[in-house]
């Protein structure tokens, strides 16, 4: 099989249209027929079902999608490979990055390795409408190398996670709010008001979810779905209701209340994921070593910190 046949066939097998696979791949309509035709000569079945409004995969093409995404992802990296071992570390890192809340120690990382590296390209992608979800498709079908995720503690199929940290949700509520005057809150004071939440799908409403789920608790229904913490925050800061958002956040806000949840604290992990089912090409697996090698230095700081400022506390007791 031809490199540039499993091209044209994924392409028309993603946009189920031969017109929009040759504008994907700039070629003309006829040529990108031609290799669906060639391909299926040489496999002896027909990959696509055509007619005047649609095309669908058969069974047959339903079948070479995963391994042709495996073939070209192999190609690719081979070429890269041999391309860094006479050039040194080149070609393109897709990753995935999540917006305001991608860990320092990976955009350290991205700095320094783009210092160290100039001649690889980094391509950086927001998460998609279903957050990290649509990282979690794009890793799977091979348009990202990595992906930073938050996920709520649970294992991702075709996917090796590497947790970065561990993060608490807390609920976010204007000064004025009946609940304003606490410290803390149980999941089952929140219902009855009127909740902002994340869309399904992305990481912070999967925790949250979880955490309802673990205290026996009905799903909720959202006043709201956003999935911009800023305008959420802006929402509740009117009264428009509470919000499940990051601990980290609540040392920025100075106008609003954040609580803390009680028994079943919603949490998630921050992952920098990578696909189990094909091998990263070299520049992939360089920087997630750089990424991994910075957060395990940052942690061994932490513990460090933290035994210092126990031995400070223990002296002065």
């Amino acid at each position: 099989m031809e490199f540039r046949r499993l091209q044209a066939f994924i392409a028309v097998a993603e946009e189920r249209s031969f017109t929009r696979a040759a504008e994907r791949l700039n070629l003309v309509q006829s040529g990108v027929s031609a290799s669906i035709r060639a391909l299926e000569k040489d496999l002896g079945t027909p990959l696509f079902a055509r007619t005047t409004q649609r095309v669908e995969l058969t069974a047959a093409g339903a079948a070479l999608v995963p391994q042709a995404r495996r073939v070209l992802g192999a190609l690719r990296t081979a070429r890269q490979a041999v391309d860094e071992a006479r050039a040194g570390l080149s070609g393109t890192l897709e990753l995935g990055i999540l917006y305001g809340l991608t860990p320092g120690d990976i955009l350290r990382t991205l700095a320094t390795f783009r210092r160290a590296h100039p001649g690889v390209e980094l391509r950086l992608r927001g998460p998609g409408s279903r957050g990290s979800s649509s990282h979690v498709e794009d890793l799977r079908k091979g348009d990202l190398d990595l992906a930073v995720l938050m996920t709520a503690g649970r294992p991702l199929d075709g996917l090796r996670l590497h947790s970065l940290v561990t993060e608490s949700v807390v609920l976010a509520c204007a000064s004025d709010h009946p609940l304003a005057d606490r410290s803390s809150v149980e999941l089952a004071d929140v219902m009855g008001y009127d909740v902002i939440d994340f869309p399904v799908g992305w990481g912070m409403r999967s925790a949250v979810d979880c955490a309802f789920s673990r205290a026996g608790l009905p799903p909720r229904k959202a006043m709201f779905e956003i999935d911009d913490i800023p305008t959420a925050l802006d929402l509740v800061r009117h009264g428009l209701g509470l919000a499940f958002v990051p601990e980290r956040i609540a040392s920025d806000v100075a106008d609003m209340r954040f609580l803390t949840v009680g028994q079943y604290r919603p949490t998630y992990d921050v992952c920098l994921a990578e696909p189990e089912d094909r091998p990263l090409n070299p520049t992939a697996r360089a920087f997630l070593a750089e990424a991994l090698g910075a957060a395990r230095r940052g942690e061994s700081t932490s513990a460090t910190l933290e035994a210092a400022s126990a031995g400070q506390a223990r002296g002065a007791a």
